[in-house]
């Protein structure tokens, strides 16, 4: 999205306008030279109805009127000046040879001028007038087009929030209207499977009819599960004791029994650390760190799950793996869906790139933190996480760094 550059009050600004009237052709030119030292663009017209007709088509910054002009004076053009929307927050200056008699000011003022001078006219006084009328009027003109230009941006984000929401919504109804079709797939193939009549071609091809649905329900999960972060309030936790060991244990052989050619250690205490967490969730988050690793680190090393418990502070979970780092440009969008590392693996090249997003929106939910470190030494995940919802989050000591 384009964002637009403001103008800011210390931008050049245009030429103001400004309009004399006086029925006297020499007052017009001794004023028009006075002015000209402001640099303005100076108007001048001898009658009222002359002020009136231009005032119709053009906007000026200030109006310097002569009071005693004949026909329609400089008090009644002020009046009608003033009855009109477009013209009536213009100052005006009312310029007359008249004593100030109180009545009189009285009565200019009501008919909307709000300044007086007094023939002859001092030049510095006059043009100090003018100059701070013309100020005022620049930055008004100037808030007019923040306005109108903040305005069109509310509108771009309105706009843009909408599309965001929509496309959201839509992933999740097509995540649940997919769901129910799926279901009657991998019933019946996983059904078939269970038959001792089947020929090896129909067992095989059942098993592949297993194999991609239970692909695309892990997809559809994930589809859902980003949509509840990004639209539906947070995916939701069922919090329970967990001990955080027992979940690497069984996360780790789950994945290396998918992966049998590779390695993953388990290193930290013996003893279980325990806290108040939904131990599917973080099994998930486990997983998608454990696929990071293996997918994108060294083939020939093994994948370390490293883990520090304290007895009254955060459990830390690292997952480090060798291997090429991760470029720094892509460490400051890695965390943000439908993103991919660059890989030859086919199968990382057709991720949706959601795992990590929501693995990270399932530690916050936690109120953890995942981060990222990436150079020769390897790639670390690093997980954080308090030990029940209400504990407070402890911040990481000065230095502290899990060690590979």
């Amino acid at each position: 999205m384009t964002v637009t550059a403001f103008p800011s009050f210390e931008d050049p600004p245009h030429p103001a306008r400004i309009l004399v009237v006086d029925d006297v052709p020499a007052n017009l030119l001794a004023m028009e030279a006075l002015l000209a030292p402001l640099g303005e663009e100076v108007v001048c017209v001898d009658s009222g109805d002359a002020a009136l007709s231009k005032l119709l088509r053009t906007d000026f910054a200030v109006i310097l009127m002569d009071v005693q002009m004949p026909r329609l004076d400089g008090l009644e053009t002020a009046r009608l000046i003033r009855a009109r929307e477009r013209t009536r927050g213009i100052p005006i200056i009312f310029i007359t040879a008249l004593s100030r008699e109180a009545a009189h000011v009285t009565r200019g003022y009501a008919e909307g001028g709000v300044d007086y001078l007094l023939k002859p006219v001092d030049p510095e006084i006059l043009r100090a007038k003018v100059s701070a009328f013309i100020e005022l009027h620049q930055q008004r003109e100037r808030l007019k087009v923040q306005a109108v230009e903040l305005a069109a941006q509310r509108r771009a984000q309105e706009a843009l929030l909408q599309a965001r929401e929509l496309e959201e919504q839509l992933v999740g109804i097509v995540g649940h209207d997919i769901k129910s079709p799926l279901s009657a797939v991998l019933a019946t193939s996983q059904g078939q499977l269970a038959s001792a009549q089947l020929e090896p071609a129909q067992r095989r091809a059942f098993e592949r009819i297993a194999r991609s649905g239970q692909r695309i329900a892990g997809i559809v999960d994930l589809l859902l599960d980003f949509t509840r972060a990004r639209v539906g309030g947070g995916i939701p936790l069922a919090r329970r004791r967990t001990d955080l060991l027992e979940v690497c244990r069984r996360t780790i052989d789950e994945v290396e029994a998918a992966q049998p050619d590779r390695v993953i250690t388990l290193e930290g205490p013996a003893q279980g650390l325990w806290g108040e967490w939904d131990p599917d969730r973080l099994a998930q988050v486990l997983t998608n760190l454990l696929d990071n690793a293996l997918k994108y680190g060294s083939p020939g090393s093994p994948v370390r799950v490293l883990q520090v418990g304290h007895p009254e502070g955060d459990v830390t979970l690292c997952v480090h793996n060798e291997g090429e780092p991760i470029p720094a440009s892509l460490q400051a969008t890695l965390f943000e869906p439908f993103r991919r590392a660059a890989t030859d693996d086919p199968h990382a090249r057709t991720s949706l790139g959601l795992g990590l997003f929501i693995s990270r929106e399932l530690v916050r939910m936690h109120g953890g933190e995942l981060e990222v470190r990436s150079d020769a030494s390897g790639t670390d995940f690093e997980l954080r996480l308090p030990r029940s919802a209400t504990a407070p989050h402890s911040a990481r000591p000065p230095g502290h760094q899990l060690s590979a």
